[in-house]
């Protein structure tokens, strides 16, 4: 489970099913949404690539388009499924095809596209990014043509993500095994290299070497866990680092938390930014993606390069040491988030454009045959 997927299933499972219906095609194995949109009712297809070049998964694919009879293919940017979607345009089986991009490159250069894949995505009825720098990129450096692309912030549900009460906090910090007067610093990411994990370790065991009552909660998981726990134990934190794993319930675990650290190295929009700010969190986020479009710096989170850990160390000690700055910051961050940042229009915005193309107007306004 990842942003995207995140994104994905609240947009079907609260979209109108009288508007559109859905079904989920997964070239692998299904994941962590297969069972609860199964339980909604919604057609779930898995397994089609057998192996890497498996020459019968576009006949299976076929098999579904027919049977489910499909209109539009939304996708993302993967390769096999971009060759697979535009294929399907091109035979007839679909009328049109979206693919969403939901990660980028260095903006400096460093492109992600590979090349192949460019006459495919130029045809695409629709390109959707989820931020302004995005679009951007995908024009300057890969090279996709503008009048194409849609911008669609993802959005955060400010019901569910909430400041808590102090009975609310004071329980999860309880459940969670913190002291009562340490600093709980929080991530929430998939446990992989570029995401950064061992920055915020280390910059915890710095603090504590200080003489800092902080402590950490991760949640999330992936390949990285194990060496992120030896890193903690050499490090000599383990017993201040909590490794929480894959959760549902993310809103509430955020309320055992003081400040919320984002320490990728490369995110396109990363969402749980917008929930840290809607549970009233301060944030300390590296300068990557829409990171800007999101806070306001030095007002409801402080941004750091992505690549200089004392600039990280610095910020977090910053707000470890300033409860009222804390505060300020947690809640001009909730405020960002319910004006700017809602979901019902992240849902409006994807149905609108999805409902266009099947009325018969492209991306650039142009009528389909």
């Amino acid at each position: 489970m990842g942003g995207k997927e995140k994104a994905l299933f609240q947009f079907i499972s609260r979209s109108d099913p009288g508007r559109l219906s859905f079904a989920i095609c997964c070239l692998k194995r299904g994941g962590y949404f297969r069972d609860k949109l199964r339980e909604r009712g919604v057609p779930f297809y898995e397994g089609l690539l057998r192996h890497r070049f498996d020459a019968f998964a576009f006949a299976a694919l076929r098999r579904i388009l027919r049977k489910e009879r499909t209109d539009l293919i939304y996708t993302f940017s993967h390769p096999n499924t971009v060759i697979f979607a535009s294929l399907a345009r091109q035979l007839g089986l679909v009328r049109r095809v979206v693919v969403s991009y939901h990660a980028m490159g260095d903006t400096g250069g460093t492109r992600q596209v590979v090349p192949f894949l460019l006459p495919m995505l130029r045809r695409a009825d629709a390109l959707l990014a989820v931020a302004e720098i995005q679009k951007d990129y995908l024009v300057r450096v890969e090279g996709l043509p503008r009048e194409r692309i849609r911008v669609v912030h993802n959005g955060v549900d400010t019901d569910r993500y909430r400041r808590p009460s102090a009975d609310e906090r004071a329980a999860t910090r309880r459940e969670f095994g913190f002291d009562e007067g340490a600093v709980v610093l929080v991530t929430v990411a998939t446990l992989k290299a570029l995401k950064r994990i061992d920055s915020l370790i280390g910059v915890a065991a710095g603090l504590r070497r200080e003489g800092h009552a902080v402590q950490v909660l991760v949640v999330g998981e992936g390949p990285e866990r194990g060496s992120l726990e030896a890193l903690a134990s050499r490090l000599g934190v383990s017993d201040h680092v909590v490794f929480a794993g894959m959760r549902d319930d993310v809103e509430r675990v955020l309320r055992a938390a003081d400040v919320f650290v984002l320490c990728s190295r490369t995110e396109a929009f990363p969402n749980v930014v917008l929930e840290a700010m809607a549970t009233g969190l301060p944030v300390v986020a590296t300068d990557v993606g829409s990171v800007r479009e999101m806070v306001d710096a030095g007002e409801s989170a402080l941004v750091v390069d992505p690549n200089d850990d004392t600039a990280l160390h610095a910020a977090v000690r910053d707000l470890v040491l300033n409860p009222a700055r804390r505060e300020a910051f947690g809640m001009r961050g909730r405020r960002i988030v319910e004006e700017r940042f809602k979901l019902d229009s992240m849902f409006a915005k994807r149905a609108a454009l999805i409902e266009e193309l099947l009325a018969g107007t492209d991306s650039g306004g142009n009528r389909s045959q």
